[in-house]
This record gives C-alpha cells, sequence and structure tokens, in this order.
C-alpha cells in the first residue's frame, strides 16, 4: 500500500501543472542568462548578507565587563568589517596583478632559455618549430590586462552589491514583522513559511560560516607555503585558493595548477612545476579530505551527482561566479522542494541518501 502511496505521489502532476512548469522553468532559466547584471550581483549579495548575518552571531559572544554589543552596534560592525576586508583584498589583487604584467618580459626570457633547454633534448626540429609558434602566440601582458580589466568589472559590481547588502539588513528588521502581518492568526501556513525560512537560513549560514573559516585556512597555509618556496605573488594565489575552494573537486586543482605554471616561467625549470604543484596538492587533499568534513559534517545535504550537475548548469550560464554559487543555490532549491508534498520526492532524489531530516 505504501509503495502505491509514493507511486501516487510521484505522478500526481497534471498535464496542466507539468506544461506551467516547464514554462516556469523555461522564463527562469531567460531571466538567470539575460538578466545576469542584475541577479548574479543580487545572489552574490545574498550570500554575503549570510556571511555578515554569521559574523554578528560571534561578534555577539563577545563582551566587555559582562556586557555584549546591541544587535545594532554588531550589524553594522559585521557590514563595516566584511566591507573593508573585500575592498582590501580587492585591492591587494589588482597590485599583484599589475606586478604580473609588468613581470611578463622577464618570465619570457626565462621560459625562452627553458626552451630552448628542451629542444636541445628533443632533437626534433618539426617539434620544435611548432612549439616556439605555439608559445610566440602567448602575449602574457595581454591576458594579465584582460584579467585586471575583468576586476575592475567586478569591482563596479561591488557597488551594486553593497546597495543590496546594505537594503537587506534593513529589511532584516522588519521581515518577521511582514510574516506577521500576512498571517495575522499564526495559522499552521504561518509556522511553515517561518520554518521554511530558519531551514533556509540555518543551511546556507552552516555552509557558509564552515566554508569561509576551511577556505581561509586553505589560503593561510598555501601562502606561507608559497612563501617559502620563493613563488612570486603568493597573496594572489592565496586570494584564487580561497575563492576557488568554494567549487567542489575542480576548484582546488586549478588553484594549485596555477601558481604551478608561473613557477615554470619564474624559475625557467620544470622541476619547481613539479614540486609546487605537488606542495599544493597535498595541502589541499589534508584539509579537503580529513580537516573540511569534520568541520563541515552535514551542512549540506546534496548528492555527490547532484554537485557535479550543478557546477556544470550555473557554470554554463554564469560562469567561475556560477560555479561559486551553485551549492548554496542548490542546497536552497532542496530545502524549499522538501516543503512540498508534490515536490519532495525531487528533494529526496538530489539529497545525499534520501533523509530529509524531518
Amino acid at each position: 500500500m505504501e509503495k502505491t502511496e509514493n507511486n501516487l505521489n510521484i505522478q500526481e502532476f497534471s498535464l496542466k501543472e507539468v506544461y506551467y512548469i516547464s514554462v516556469l522553468l523555461t522564463l527562469s532559466i531567460i531571466v538567470l542568462i539575460y538578466f545576469d547584471n542584475i541577479v548574479k550581483p543580487f545572489i552574490v549579495a545574498l550570500l554575503i548578507w549570510f556571511v555578515i548575518k554569521e559574523l554578528k552571531v560571534k561578534l555577539g559572544h563577545i563582551s566587555i565587563k559582562g556586557k555584549t554589543m546591541p544587535a545594532w552596534l554588531r550589524g553594522v560592525s559585521a557590514f563595516l568589517i566584511i566591507t573593508l576586508v573585500i575592498m582590501g583584498i580587492s585591492e591587494l589583487v589588482a597590485l599583484n596583478i599589475e606586478e604580473i604584467s609588468k613581470e611578463a618580459p622577464n618570465y619570457r626570457d626565462k621560459f625562452d632559455k627553458l626552451f630552448t633547454a628542451i629542444s636541445k633534448a628533443a632533437n626534433n626540429p618539426i617539434f620544435v618549430e611548432y612549439a616556439k609558434t605555439a608559445v610566440s602566440k602567448i602575449n602574457f601582458a595581454s591576458i594579465a590586462t584582460d584579467v585586471l580589466n575583468s576586476l575592475s568589472s567586478l569591482l563596479s559590481d561591488f557597488m551594486i552589491i553593497l546597495i543590496y547588502v546594505i537594503f537587506m539588513l534593513l529589511e532584516e528588521s522588519v521581515a518577521f514583522k511582514k510574516l506577521d502581518k500576512m498571517f495575522p492568526r499564526k495559522n499552521k501556513q504561518y509556522y511553515q513559511v517561518k520554518d521554511l525560512f530558519s531551514k533556509i537560513d540555518k543551511a546556507i549560514r552552516a555552509y557558509i560560516g564552515s566554508m569561509v573559516l576551511i577556505s581561509l585556512i586553505t589560503a593561510v597555509i598555501s601562502y606561507i607555503a608559497l612563501l617559502i618556496m620563493g613563488v612570486d605573488f603568493p597573496v594572489l594565489w592565496a586570494f584564487l585558493v580561497f575563492i576557488l575552494n568554494f567549487i567542489p573537486y575542480i576548484g582546488p586543482f586549478i588553484s594549485s595548477l596555477l601558481p604551478s605554471v608561473l613557477a615554470v616561467f619564474q624559475f625557467g625549470d620544470m622541476l619547481h612545476f613539479v614540486y609546487v604543484f605537488a606542495v599544493m596538492e597535498v595541502i589541499q587533499v589534508i584539509l579537503g579530505n580529513f580537516v573540511q568534513p569534520k568541520m563541515m559534517g552535514k551542512s549540506l545535504n546534496i548528492s555527490a551527482l547532484t554537485v557535479l550537475v550543478a557546477l556544470a548548469f550555473w557554470g554554463s550560464i554564469w560562469g567561475i561566479v556560477g560555479m561559486i554559487l551553485s551549492i548554496p543555490m542548490t542546497s536552497i532549491m532542496i530545502i524549499i522542494m522538501a516543503q512540498f508534498p508534490k515536490s519532495r520526492f525531487i528533494a529526496i532524489l538530489l539529497s545525499e541518501k534520501g533523509d530529509l531530516g524531518d
């Protein structure tokens, strides 16, 4: 009897409902693609808002002479701390990219010497000529300039993001008052809506808090390791380690590869690529496989296959930013779908072990 009920739940959608859902999904994808300049900053602002909320809670644990800061002061302090940190990091990254552009000719000279040595060892004129032509087409100064322009574009979006965050913080104080006005009788629907917001808030704050901490630890250790190995621009690579750590599977590999490639141009020696990459990967593997699971626990209930599909989907429409945002957004979708009988089976399929924890 139970199997029959489950089947009925899955097949409850009428043709009309399937049509409306299909139209809604299509329109949502169109909005995400064609209005990304509006939607993307809003999503980033939403995640920064969650970070501020988490920091606000942490500041509440600090007491001076037995007194804690009032809520409004904690909110302002958390906002200012996050804003100053982001602006400071952005400035450091911009300076590092400019330095890479200046050092590009020196890197080219060292690489040419390495290439000459490899060419002599290969003793194959056709291979040497082909490789030389391919390498000569790479304009490292231009690449650095393009990255700098991308960063400038991101900084221009940052002002929009800050405005969104400010209004979210202002709206936060009256959100539950509005909910009370919407449901004056405090009926079952009121508690369902309140519980839904509570679950989303708890899941995303747990994810953001643990990921920021583990990414920061990984970035600091990577910075120290790169500094010891003498690799140029360790601040830039540590920043990329921090950001790319939010992208499962692919991100840590890329953040290990980039400084390793630079090491070849800096030292003119392939051996530096090997040991820089090895050291970076050891850091990623130890922290990612042993420390991170203990810190995060089960903060998000998403299967590995769902993670890969989410990465592919959000990456295809929003690039790197989409890949970074893919996991928290997918988590929100699972939590919301779990609250409604008709979409609950989808949440079960997307979850890690089918347990929605309720």
